[in-house]
């Protein structure tokens, strides 16, 4: 059982200028912090950090947390109850959502921030409808499919128009008389456009692909999946190409995958843009073996084209990270999060530790700036209090001068968590460290194969979630340092 807390702290580091920093802890009332993310807000709401968490009696809420000072009331908007939301991303003022209900239906949405906050909004989430083929009535002799999961979220900023692609999976049930015979899962990859009552989605019939992490690069979306991923240590890591403007299952880029073989996935497989480096790049990070040992996996490829018609993904450098202590086993990663300032990604690993069974929860900040050369990782992490982080995000901040921040989110205890912490002076509230790496340049084309998707087309229904803000007072706590 849940235990009811009262309290949500913010722990951040602030840069002004070079030199001074200072840490705040916000104190709010109702909020657990469980299943929490983060992410930063601009435009009308520049300066302010947007958390998702839990609070009281199983309700979702939203708040909206003012970077620029020190002492305010928070404003906070609840949320339709049984919505849990998975992930979410920012367009300027327009937050947009993707969720389960009920554990049983997935759903996305959005809403205006400013609006919302300042006043009271509509709140607009899209329910997937079910589906069946009946041959003798409901629940007869019948093959029903319903969309039971979304997972990560990419929004397509297009002129006039934002478009998300989802990650996710579709239940597959057979009936017979009415008992349920037989149930499968299927991975699938969702488009979404607006008036976002319809979308698409699409299959592999051929392997089983899962499709895990969404990046967007310029006019291109990269997906990168698993192929066998309910296989113990066997899981090929799968790349597929996308054509952002004039998004399409059936565009010819999209039509081959890349299969990297070199090593395999013990864990979800993240990707993230790190084009600054240098050339069209990305990072691919995940959790496998490397000889005898377990540890973190950090692959770059410089993304080029062929004769301008296609796409390939070239193995440029691949750093290993051995973590054969209390801090691997049980690993899973949650999350990643570029700075282009500092040439930091930086890549969210849940762990439980042995023998206590405890969560642990660890940030590897992997250091670019002498890349190609080497790539060095350090770690931000707490192994008491109970401290587990569940959301990373970069925090770059132009109005406020600030350049090198990373922003957590998570729990303490029962307590919600968010954090704010400089790349170049870590905070003091944390433990720090170094992992050793075994670094590798090694040139590897990745060749295409063949593979064509399947695609389905089905309907959501609209449902308007009316919210009134109101302001939680806080208590902040600043100390120089």
């Amino acid at each position: 059982m849940k235990k009811l807390v009262s309290t949500i702290i913010l722990m951040a580091l602030f840069i002004s200028g070079a030199i001074a920093q200072s840490e705040v802890v916000y104190n709010l009332p109702n909020l657990l912090g469980e299943n929490s993310i983060v992410r930063q807000c601009g435009n009308d709401t520049a300066n302010k950090y947007l958390l998702y968490t839990e609070g009281r009696n199983l309700k979702e809420y939203f708040t909206l947390i003012d970077s620029s000072t020190q002492t305010h009331p928070v404003p906070q908007v609840e949320l339709k109850q049984w919505y849990r939301i998975t992930d979410f991303a920012v367009r300027e003022d327009t937050a947009f959502f993707i969720g389960v209900y009920k554990n049983s239906r997935g759903f996305w949405g959005y809403f205006n921030i400013p609006n919302v906050f300042y006043g009271g909004d509509t709140i607009t989430y899209f329910m997937t409808n079910s589906f069946s083929t009946r041959f003798s009535g409901p629940h007869g002799d019948d093959q029903d499919f319903s969309f039971v999961n979304f997972e990560e979220l990419q929004i397509i900023p297009l002129p006039g128009r934002t478009e998300l692609l989802l990650t996710g999976s579709r239940l597959n049930e057979t009936y017979e008389g009415g008992i349920l015979k037989h149930f499968s899962y299927t991975p699938c990859l969702f488009h979404v456009a607006p008036p976002y009552t319809d979308f698409e989605y699409a299959y592999n019939t051929a392997v089983h692909e899962k499709f895990d992490d969404v990046v967007l690069i310029g006019n291109n979306v990269i997906v990168v999946g698993r192929e066998n991923y309910t296989a113990a240590d066997s899981a090929n890591i799968l790349i597929r190409f996308f054509n952002a403007p004039n998004f399409s299952f059936h565009h010819e880029l999209c039509k081959n995958f890349h299969r990297q073989q070199l090593h395999r996935s013990l864990s979800k497989v993240l990707v993230e843009s790190i084009g600054s480096i240098g050339g069209n790049n990305i990072a691919i990070a995940y959790y496998g073996n490397l000889g005898a040992n377990q540890g973190l996996h950090l692959e770059t490829y410089q993304i080029r084209s062929r004769g301008g018609f296609s796409l390939f993904p070239t193995l440029t450098h691949s750093t290993f990270v051995s973590q054969g202590n209390t801090l691997a086993p049980g690993c899973t990663i949650r999350e990643t999060a570029f700075n282009q300032t500092t040439f930091t990604l930086c890549v969210l690993q849940d762990m439980i530790a042995p023998p206590h069974n405890r969560l642990n929860s660890v940030v590897c900040k992997f250091d670019f700036s002498r890349f190609p050369d080497g790539i060095s990782c350090s770690t931000s992490y707490r192994t008491d209090d109970a401290v587990s982080i569940h959301s990373v995000t970069d925090a770059t901040d132009e109005h406020l001068r600030r350049c090198c921040d990373i922003m957590y989110s998570g729990k303490r205890s029962a307590e919600a968590l968010v954090m704010r912490e400089s790349i170049y002076s870590p905070a003091n509230c944390m433990h720090h460290g170094y992992l050793p790496t075994t670094n590798s340049n090694t040139y590897r084309e990745i060749p295409g194969i063949y593979m064509p998707l399947t695609e389905g087309v089905f309907t959501a229904t609209r449902i308007p979630f009316h919210s009134a803000p109101r302001n939680t007072p806080c208590n902040v706590l600043c100390i120089q340092y």
